[in-house]
């Protein structure tokens, strides 16, 4: 079946062109000069993804609305995570009981709010940050608040807005002082404002978190934290740019630079985690991606394993 579908994926992107990738994407660029040049980095895009699926791997690559973007542009422009900034957050080990299921979907369970999308801001810690809150409150609460991630952008100065951040920051230095705004009261814009925190309706309360445990760098700990709550975690996105589905394997190249969710695990073929993304429902699958729980390298697969993995610790007046 797998390979089914990665023939498809081939010869479905071997007969798109430039002219067509404009079309289905509302392309625009400025000038012929600068279409000239989006041309010939699409041509070798299409070249790269034609390529992988060719080699019949466990996941396919498809053309979609970064296809004309070279990977150092795409991950300056849509991702957001901080990798020299990790030093000062090495405390508060959490220890997570054994798992006992087989897999877990937090998103079947009702406790993942619908993918969003971040547009071209770095603003990946946010929805990083607010995604994994959401999800434990629910869990705590019963209740699935949507919270605003541009509160973040805009508010929290321990972190860079549109430039960039950490979740276990906003955790720690701002939103145990601050309660989360709803999204239909701060609504996101893709770049960076001033903060209006004081007008907005609260979709949770002040005093509800009070700061962040890290998780083990090891997929057992992951594993073993997922089976209780979502997980903010972060990866190296240069391979991710033209997920299209599967199971991602490999290892960890480079530095993490992206910061996401992981809102399960399962076995499909092989062990993986399922990871929520924050690039709209039109890339990956519907928006996620799965990546491979084993991997040759230590720092795991996309460098999931690179840093510690983290999550929001709540009151226990809330829990």
């Amino acid at each position: 079946m797998i390979r089914q579908v990665m023939t498809f994926a081939a010869l479905s992107q071997a007969d798109m062109s430039f002219e067509e990738f404009k079309q289905t994407y509302g392309k625009e660029y400025n000038g012929v000069e600068e279409e000239a040049h989006r041309a010939a980095v699409f041509s070798a895009n299409l070249e790269r993804i034609n390529s992988h699926n060719a080699q019949q791997q466990s996941y396919t690559m498809a053309v979609n609305q970064f296809a004309d973007l070279t990977e150092v542009e795409f991950v300056a422009q849509y991702t957001g995570a901080q990798p020299a900034a990790r030093e000062d957050a090495m405390m508060g080990m959490q220890e997570f009981a054994e798992v006992v299921e087989e897999a877990v979907d937090w998103v079947q369970r009702g406790a993942v709010n619908p993918i969003k999308n971040q547009g071209q801001c770095g603003s990946c810690w946010a929805f990083s940050t607010v995604g994994t809150l959401e999800s434990a409150y629910q869990i705590a609460t019963g209740q699935l608040v949507n919270a605003a991630e541009q509160q973040l952008v805009d508010c929290d100065t321990s972190n860079d807005g549109c430039d960039g951040g950490w979740p276990y920051r906003a955790y720690d230095q701002y939103i145990t002082g601050h309660g989360m705004c709803t999204t239909s009261s701060y609504s996101y814009t893709a770049r960076d404002g001033s903060c209006q925190a004081s007008y907005c309706t609260v979709a949770i309360p002040q005093g509800t978190v009070t700061g962040h445990q890290n998780v083990q760098k090891t997929s057992s700990a992951l594993k073993a934290a997922i089976a209780q709550q979502p997980v903010s975690v972060t990866v190296n996105a240069g391979d991710m740019q033209f997920y299209a589905n599967g199971v991602v394997t490999g290892g960890c190249s480079g530095s993490i630079n992206h910061a996401v969710m992981a809102v399960g695990y399962g076995v499909d073929g092989q062990d993986y985690f399922k990871i929520r993304n924050s690039w709209g429902t039109g890339w990956g699958e519907a928006g996620y991606i799965r990546l491979a729980q084993n991997s040759y390298s230590s720092e795991g697969t996309a460098c999931l394993l690179q840093v510690n993995p983290v999550v929001p610790t709540l009151s226990t007046t809330v829990v």
